[in-house]
């Protein structure tokens, strides 16, 4: 793994930087102009007075936002609350095989689709229609094993349990 990677260094600029680039230093060269047309009268008194109005406006609204948030009132900014453990910490969510029914008719809907892709696998005509499926749905096979695999065990592990 490399911690330092060189970057490429682009040389010039994209036509698209540079419009945002000067777009940018236009507006900001406007914001400067029309605040010095604004302020062009201000006397030296003016500026003092401004700069301490400000200086009084933010350290006051800063003292009140520490104070404020050591109160004891409800709406403080800084809450202590206990850290609880969660009551299902030791549960995973996956649901356990004696949980789970199956029935008969899944179990035969599952092996009449099987029965029925092996037929259409198996006859010319219908080796068009199984080559078009398996190219659309290409793990489909996979699957129906599987499932009937599963069906299975679940099968065994009820006959088990009811022994």
């Amino acid at each position: 793994m490399k911690i330092f990677v060189k970057r490429k260094v682009y040389d010039k600029p994209s036509v698209l930087a540079k419009g945002i680039h000067s777009g940018y230093k236009r507006i900001q060269e406007g914001w400067a102009s029309w605040m010095m047309k604004c302020t062009r009268n201000f006397s030296r008194r003016t500026w003092l007075a401004i700069l301490i109005l400000f200086v009084l406006l933010t350290s006051t609204f800063c003292v009140y936002l520490a104070i404020s948030s050591f109160r004891k009132n409800g709406n403080s900014s800084i809450l202590i609350v206990r850290i609880k453990k969660p009551i299902h910490i030791h549960e995973t969510g996956k649901t356990f095989p004696e949980d789970l029914k199956v029935s008969e008719a899944e179990c035969d809907r599952i092996k009449k689709f099987r029965v029925y892709m092996d037929s259409l696998a198996r006859s010319p005509a219908g080796k068009i229609i199984y080559d078009s499926i398996i190219s659309n749905r290409p793990g489909l096979m996979d699957s129906v094993a599987f499932l009937e695999n599963y069906y299975e065990q679940l099968k065994q592990k009820q006959e088990w349990k009811r022994k």
